[in-house]
């Protein structure tokens, strides 16, 4: 970064291609069937394989809304990323390098409180730095931001009870924002 600062449209190329090497970590860790001893190729799909791609799609529309929201504060920016924005750019792409190894840590063991912590905490860690670049560039903190840390860490206590399908609680995200936006809160 020289004295002038750094191109935003050279930042945001290189942000859109963390992202994608991130999505391309997640999905190369989802590995073949491997049946157990007596158990069949079709068992072994649906009771391993099948969940971690339903785990890696959740992660991938994840990540696709945060690019997009990446994407709406990358416009609002002048031609020359300002120093802060900058580290909270890099803050932010920091966690999502993290992502594939949350994804795959939460698919060891996905009725654990560590892993789904783990995994979960690193989302909303995403949505917070992504919340603090928005701030940075805004200079307002978006409810949406905080909203989305808050759906994320829900999980945790229904992971025991849940197992993965505790991240089907991440969707309870979009409804809320609907209803804050009807009363009028900016999201």
């Amino acid at each position: 970064m020289t004295s002038g600062g750094i191109s935003t449209r050279r930042l945001e190329a290189f942000s859109d291609a963390v992202l994608a090497v991130a999505i391309t970590l997640m999905v190369l860790r989802i590995g073949t069937p491997t049946p157990a001893p007596g158990e069949s190729m079709g068992h072994a799909f649906v009771n391993v394989t099948l969940p971690a791609i339903i785990y890696f799609l959740i992660t991938f529309a994840v990540i696709v809304i945060f690019w997009t929201h990446h994407h709406d504060i990358f416009r609002q920016l002048p031609e020359t990323t300002p120093k802060r924005a900058f580290i909270f750019n890099m803050a932010f792409l920091a966690v999502v390098c993290l992502l594939p190894f949350g994804l795959e840590f939460f698919t060891s063991d996905t009725h654990s409180y560590v892993t789904v912590a783990v995994y979960a905490g690193l989302m909303a860690l995403a949505s917070l730095t992504l919340g603090l670049l928005a701030r940075e560039v805004t200079g307002a903190l978006p409810t949406s931001a905080v909203l989305s840390v808050v759906v994320f860490l829900l999980a945790i206590p229904f992971a025991g009870l849940l197992g993965g399908w505790c991240l089907l609680i991440w969707w309870i995200d979009e409804p809320i924002r609907r209803i804050l936006r009807r009363r009028g809160v900016a999201t």
